[in-house]
């Protein structure tokens, strides 16, 4: 085996960018994943425990009964270190939690995609002496709107002003998408929100300007603005509240009450998080929403050369000759016995044996860092034939 450096054009940085397009159904309280069908397992759960439209993160526990899912821990020490599902005062707990105690992670962790609506009403609330009999209260969800303010604010692009204005005092309805799906980013242009009514498109809204303003492309205010799409964070406001069914339709989005669907309601059926919705199973409207992600890759590329005159020797024992393993001895001396190269160098004629030639073959390529660890190791598929006369170049990439 023998060491080379790395020169400086022998390693190539770069970064390759995939767009993995996605697309989800919701219908009837259900959320489906593109055409995917989770499988059942030998035992009485999905073969990797999770629901319709997730994903499973680690792909753990796969084809396990639920009683005895392999999960993680972190044993209770002067570390401080925990998982992030305990809190502080749990953590502090010694009747909950002593030390030497362990702290559990459940598997599979898993991810899809969720919903928030904000309803109408004063942003924060407010208590003062000239309302303390009747302070003003802000509902749950506005801290999620809140959070975006300086977001929204700050999203410029070929020369579309996002503004928040009035953002945190009206009905806004949030679908959120986890990084999972997306990467980096949202692919810009990627956007496509459907609104089906038993079963027929009744709405459109697409990020056709690539600008983040989502805009509705077939409905009743076909060019108007339904919503806007943050696409770092995977989330898109909605906020278009008219009838898309020009009158001919009601559903229970929002309570026991029939209401006209609106972009408002789109997704009803998504988890939902914070506050809940009050709202029955919707059946004859169903959602589809399609998008592209940007998922950015550091890709190194290696080069390995191995030139003429280098690289004929292996350290395999089958490079030499066998012969007798005798070692000579004496009282001041110890010598090991000569052995030969074996010659395996093929000869086309019968009865002839072909003049010895270094031949070795490679296999697989180390790679090391400055201390001489071993990091990598690049196999070959198949095996190549070295000779003293022939160099060769072997390109090697690898993906973080």
């Amino acid at each position: 085996m023998s060491f080379k450096r790395f020169g400086a054009k022998d390693l190539i940085y770069s970064t390759l960018v995939a767009k993995p397009a996605h697309k989800f159904v919701i219908h009837s309280g259900s959320v489906y994943k593109g055409d995917e069908i989770l499988l059942d397992g030998d035992f009485s759960n999905k073969i990797k425990h999770i629901e319709d439209g997730e994903i499973s993160l680690h792909e753990m526990n796969i084809n396990r009964p639920s009683g005895s899912l392999v999960y993680s821990y972190i044993e209770k020490g002067t570390t401080r270190y925990a998982n992030r599902t305990i809190s502080t005062s749990e953590f502090d707990d010694i009747d909950q939690f002593s030390y030497g105690a362990q702290l559990t992670q459940s598997y599979p962790m898993k991810a899809g995609l969720s919903r928030i609506f904000v309803d109408s009403g004063p942003e924060f609330s407010s208590q003062t002496f000239e309302n303390i009999d009747a302070p003003v209260t802000a509902a749950p969800n506005k801290k999620y709107i809140r959070a975006l303010n300086n977001v929204v604010n700050s999203r410029n692009a070929f020369g579309q002003v996002f503004e928040y204005g009035n953002l945190g005092t009206k009905k806004v309805n949030m679908v959120c998408a986890p990084g999972i799906f997306y990467g980096s980013a949202i692919d810009k242009g990627s956007i496509e929100l459907n609104y089906y009514i038993t079963g027929t498109l009744v709405a459109q809204a697409k990020d056709s300007n690539k600008d983040g303003i989502l805009v509705e492309t077939l409905g009743p205010q076909s060019g108007s603005t339904a919503g806007v799409a943050i696409y770092e964070q995977g989330i898109l406001l909605l906020t278009g509240s008219w009838d898309l069914s020009a009158g001919s339709h009601t559903d229970q989005y929002f309570s026991p009450a029939p209401e006209s669907p609106s972009w408002l309601s789109f997704g009803t059926g998504l988890p939902v998080v914070g506050e809940e919705i009050n709202h029955s199973t919707v059946v004859s409207s169903s959602y589809s929403i399609n998008f592209k992600g940007t998922n950015k890759i550091p890709t190194l590329t290696m080069f390995a050369f191995a030139e003429k005159g280098r690289h004929n020797f292996s350290t395999n024992p089958s490079f030499l000759t066998r012969g007798s393993n005798t070692s000579l001895a004496g009282t001041k001396t110890y010598t090991e016995t000569l052995k030969s190269v074996k010659n395996i160098a093929k000869s086309d004629f019968v009865n002839f044996e072909a003049p010895f030639k270094s031949i070795t073959y490679i296999s697989k390529v180390g790679i090391y860092d400055e201390n001489e660890n071993l990091i990598a190791v690049a196999t070959l598929a198949n095996p190549v034939k070295k000779t003293a006369d022939r160099d060769y170049m072997i390109k090697m990439r690898l993906d973080f």
